[in-house]
């Protein structure tokens, strides 16, 4: 069992060749983009049923593109990590059927919430971005120029600050990827993560080996 908190964290971040970005990503399209942009009408965003669909190795996933970039927001790469999961090294998502939406971003991780808005023009200035709290928070987002078009891009994988007891991948405006992929021409991925007690509690002690990987945030 790896327990090394890094180490988790790089099987999400190699990969250039196409899109493949980790064990829980390796996007390929499943319809041509040729026609789905037209440039004749002005329309910046796309979005529909044949549109930035992507296999990844828990099933399909839907984003839309936005200003010519394909985004995906909130793919699961972890399983729920409430309950029997709680503390425990993190597990595989389970797969699912049907097309999955991947349009809006994950849950963030459990935190305090108290008081974020208190200041309501640094809530303006900063543009808070918090939406659910849930410990099924293990979500990647993924920004990108193009996928399965024969065209190697370097991956950037990055893991948003707060010192390790709160944010999110989003938590501001300019957290998101899409310049950053569009100006580089990379594949841009950030992701939520376990925080605080729950991500950071060491119960080896208490608990014995089942617990040797609680209190390294793996996951």
């Amino acid at each position: 069992m790896k327990s090394n908190r890094r180490v988790f964290f790089q099987t999400l971040g190699a990969g250039a060749a196409g899109l493949t970005i980790s064990p829980a990503l390796a996007l390929t399209s499943c319809t041509t983009q040729k026609g789905t942009k037209p440039d004749s009408d002005g329309q910046i965003l796309f979005i529909g049923d044949n549109i930035a669909v992507a296999d990844t190795i828990y099933g399909k996933v839907r984003g839309f593109i936005l200003r010519d970039i394909y985004t995906f927001r909130g793919i699961p790469y972890g399983a729920d990590t409430s309950g029997n999961n709680r503390f425990m090294y993190p597990e595989k998502p389970e797969p699912w059927a049907d097309i999955r939406p991947a349009v809006w971003w994950g849950n963030s991780a459990p935190q305090i919430m108290e008081n974020r808005y208190a200041n309501v023009y640094a809530s303006f200035a900063d543009h808070w971005n918090y939406d659910d709290v849930s410990e099924n928070c293990l979500s990647i987002n993924v920004w990108t120029p193009g996928y399965n078009d024969g065209k190697k891009r370097p991956v950037i994988v990055w893991l948003h600050g707060g010192g390790f007891t709160n944010g999110n991948a989003i938590e501001q405006d300019g957290y998101m990827g899409e310049n950053l992929s569009r100006f580089g021409d990379i594949v841009f991925c950030s992701l939520n993560h376990r925080l605080g007690p729950l991500g950071f509690t060491n119960l080896a002690g208490a608990g014995g080996e089942k617990y040797a990987a609680s209190g390294n945030g793996s996951g």
